[in-house]
């Protein structure tokens, strides 16, 4: 390109910004975009608006209130995860009987309910992994609280 094509093609980037320039800056869009911003929002608009979206505004106070009961609340929560469990007594014994027409859910729930074992639910899942749950007897079992789910499934499988 020669000297003068590429003076001749700045002078048309000079004219095109200008006129550009000047048409945004004295044309509508500028004052419809400043009517947009100029309008001012309510305090019932502000509400109408989180309605629709299902949301709400509290004030600072009421804020800060929550905050403090949230810590609070975690505080109290990590207290007790710390605290050392009560402990039960060990050798306690129960006497656990089982009868035709029960299955093993039904023997977990009754050891839980006595306090035989913590979970129905792990000690099933245990019996049944483990096969046991087609070997398990009728009769009556003398059972010790805090035995673990292999010791119990060896008295009631013998």
């Amino acid at each position: 390109m020669s000297k003068k094509g590429f003076q001749s093609f700045a002078a048309g980037m000079i004219l095109s910004t200008s006129v550009l320039a000047a048409t945004y800056f004295m044309g509508e869009a500028n004052e419809k975009t400043a009517a947009v911003v100029s309008k001012e929002v309510s305090e019932n608009d502000i509400k109408e608006y989180l309605i629709k979206k299902g949301q709400t505004a509290i004030d600072t106070k009421e804020y800060d209130e929550l905050i403090a009961f949230k810590e609070t609340a975690l505080i109290e929560k990590q207290k007790q995860a710390e605290a050392p469990p009560e402990e039960k007594p060990q050798n306690e014994k129960y006497t656990l009987k089982i009868v035709e027409g029960m299955n093993t859910g039904d023997v977990s729930d009754i050891l839980e309910q006595e306090g035989v074992i913590a979970s129905a639910k792990d000690f099933n899942e245990f019996v049944i992994n483990g096969n046991y749950h087609t070997k398990v007897r009728m009769g009556t079992f003398e059972l010790t609280k805090g035995m673990s789910f292999s010791e119990i499934v060896n008295v009631l499988v013998k």
